[in-house]
């Protein structure tokens, strides 16, 4: 069953830039899941197993943003069970106000989401052996100008992601 979720997704270059990151982890002894290049992005909102497409469509549509820069910031972990070391970003306040707009015509179109704070991360590395936070994390931007509607899938015991 696909999972669905709402994102910003990167060009090969600002994947790169995370993937160096992640180099960078292994390299300090970090085993873990490692997020595969192609699966990196920035979740605005998860909505999950059960959706209505076509209003999820409309609330996405409904979302009015001036394309803007996002920028690497410094690693940091969620002090879940299992963890996850993530990358944030050196300025959040587009991106916080992207999904503040973005869930607000979710729920204007009776689409159920995770509510859980929103907190402007991408995921690099679950299940984490160590949290190392001490890495460089290159000074790699990218323009937003688009919200992309994803699926997560189990396809031969690959986690893909990809656009629908």
């Amino acid at each position: 069953m696909a999972r669905i979720f709402i994102a910003i997704r990167f060009n090969d270059d600002f994947k790169q830039s995370l993937v160096a990151v992640q180099n960078s982890l292994k390299k300090r002894g970090v085993a873990g899941n490692y997020c595969p290049c192609g699966n990196l992005h920035l979740t605005l909102a998860f909505i999950g197993e059960n959706f209505d497409l076509p209003a999820i469509r409309k609330a996405v549509d409904e979302v009015n943003f001036e394309p803007f820069d996002i920028t690497l910031g410094h690693l940091d972990s969620f002090p879940t069970k299992a963890g996850v070391i993530w990358c944030g970003l050196k300025d959040p306040k587009p991106t916080t106000a992207l999904a503040r707009q973005l869930r607000e015509r979710l729920s204007a179109n009776g689409v159920t989401y995770s509510t859980t704070e929103f907190v402007p991360h991408i995921s690099l590395v679950q299940h984490p052996s160590a949290i190392i936070k001490e890495i460089e994390v290159p000074q790699a931007s990218v323009r937003v100008e688009k919200i992309f509607v994803m699926k997560s899938e189990r396809i031969n015991g690959e986690l893909i992601y990809s656009e629908i």
